[in-house]
């Protein structure tokens, strides 16, 4: 017999049934009005409609409602998406199921183009190779993911102000240009925010509700969780710490903007080191200089260091974190321990806190961008409900 609810109990139990079947599955119908507390009437209503939406499926064929105790498997593959983290130097791509796990990866070298309309189009190229080589079904694809640098607008899919290592990266309209090619929601994000999100998933900052997330690679970033919200700021441009000044006359010097950047990222590096050597080196090349002793070198290190260490400390005296997590390329060089140290000079009982490398890199970005979209294509499943990502 069917079970008439008010339409609001009804989707809120509805919401219920398919997250147990996904968190705890396989599990029976039994099974799951126990943990639930909703009447097994209820429950076997609903989990027929879950079949017959194909978000769900029974292990029997021929299993009916009133056999409860056959199992219930969350349908996590389904349908599919597209995750991509769009970084300076490289672009990955990941294949996403229902249940944000990842079926697959491919890293392309970012493309040196000189228009932004033709750098989209090869990302586009690039995801259609990628889907085909995979072999899903690309009618199964249902949604498009994208963490990108610089300054975006979430709802409207805009990057507002772009990176300068992409081509004319400013307003542009992303998600409307991949929802034109591919007729899916598409979903976009600063691309370190993405990684924090990640990393709140599957990473680092798992059991924690207060947090910052540092990108240093190509250039440099950071995303704020503070009381297990996301922070986005009034125009989503918190955490653009590349921003940061130290000393009062870069007040009134133009070209000090993005100062910060210049010291700490890895193009602010190898800029530094070409300006020292008169040839190209790169921001790894640099350290293992710096390591041997070229005193150069170890100038430029050594400032990169001690800025890292202020921003740090500055961003620990406004927001008291309880872990800061530092991800990108230049993090596989840098000494954690003298950062630590240089961060104890000025920390106390109350302001000390965890300082550590990520061990996800990358794949936080990935990750969270994923799990982003699959809050926004499918509002029924719940991922990290004790957190606000949004």
């Amino acid at each position: 017999m069917e079970v008439h609810l008010p339409s609001t109990i009804r989707k809120m139990n509805k919401e219920i049934v398919l997250n147990i079947i996904k968190d705890m599955g396989p599990i029976s119908r039994t099974e799951i009005a126990k943990h639930s507390g909703i009447t097994k009437a209820t429950v076997s209503d609903i989990v027929k409609s879950l079949i017959e939406e194909k978000l769900i499926f029974d292990e029997k064929e021929d299993a009916d409602v009133s056999k409860r105790g056959t199992k219930l498997h969350f349908s996590k593959n389904a349908a599919y998406g597209i995750a991509v983290d769009l970084g300076g130097t490289t672009i990955h791509f990941g294949q996403f199921n229902l249940a944000g796990e990842c079926l697959a990866e491919r890293t392309v070298a970012t493309y040196d183009l000189e228009s932004s309309q033709a750098f989209l189009e090869q990302m586009a190229a690039d995801m259609e190779a990628f889907i085909r080589g995979s072999g899903l079904d690309p009618q199964r694809l249902s949604f498009i993911s994208i963490a990108t640098p610089g300054i975006v607008d979430p709802a409207s899919g805009v990057v507002i102000e772009g990176s300068p290592n992409l081509p004319g990266w400013n307003n542009i309209g992303l998600a409307q240009f991949f929802t034109d090619k591919f007729h899916v929601p598409v979903a976009i994000e600063n691309d370190v925010r993405a990684s924090l999100i990640g990393e709140m998933y599957a990473g680092a900052l798992r059991h924690l509700n207060s947090a910052v997330l540092i990108g240093i690679g190509t250039g440099l970033g950071s995303a704020v969780l503070i009381d297990g919200k996301v922070i986005r700021g009034a125009n989503n441009a918190a955490g653009e710490i590349g921003y940061m000044l130290f000393q009062t006359n870069q007040l009134y010097d133009p070209s000090a903007k993005g100062h910060f950047e210049t010291i700490c990222s890895g193009s602010g590096l190898e800029a530094a080191a070409y300006a020292l050597f008169q040839r190209k080196i790169s921001a790894k090349e640099l350290f293992i200089l710096a390591a041997q002793g070229n005193l150069q070198a170890k100038y430029v290190i050594d400032r990169f260091e001690d800025h890292l260490a202020m921003g740090i400390l500055n961003i620990v005296a406004v927001l008291n974190p309880e872990k800061i997590v530092l991800m990108g390329g230049v993090t596989k060089s840098i000494s954690l321990d003298r950062i630590k140290e240089k961060v104890g000079l000025h920390t106390s009982g109350v302001t000390a806190l965890s300082i550590e490398i990520s061990n996800m890199q990358h794949h936080s970005a990935l990750q969270g961008i994923a799990i982003l979209e699959l809050n926004q294509a499918f509002p029924s499943l719940q991922f990290m409900k004790d957190k606000q990502i949004y």
